[in-house]
């Protein structure tokens, strides 16, 4: 089944979904009381939350620029 999609494909697939785990993760209520782990400045879930979404729009950049979802021609 996934032999037709090329790698570069799979690793925009594998990224996107690493993104979304990392987004979803539950282990962020640990901190939920917490001010000082500090990441920027700012409290630790502003921070990790920062950085998921930094890493989520590079991700999906990537995936634009090098065109993903389109057929190629052959």
């Amino acid at each position: 089944m996934f032999s037709r999609y090329s790698t570069r494909t799979k690793v925009i697939w594998s990224l996107l979904l690493l993104g979304f785990a990392l987004m979803e993760f539950p282990g962020v209520f640990l901190f939920r009381d917490k001010v000082t782990p500090f990441i920027f400045g700012l409290p630790f879930i502003y921070g990790y939350i920062l950085i998921c979404w930094a890493y989520m729009c590079l991700v999906l950049f990537y995936a634009y620029k090098t065109n993903w979802g389109k057929t190629s021609e052959r």
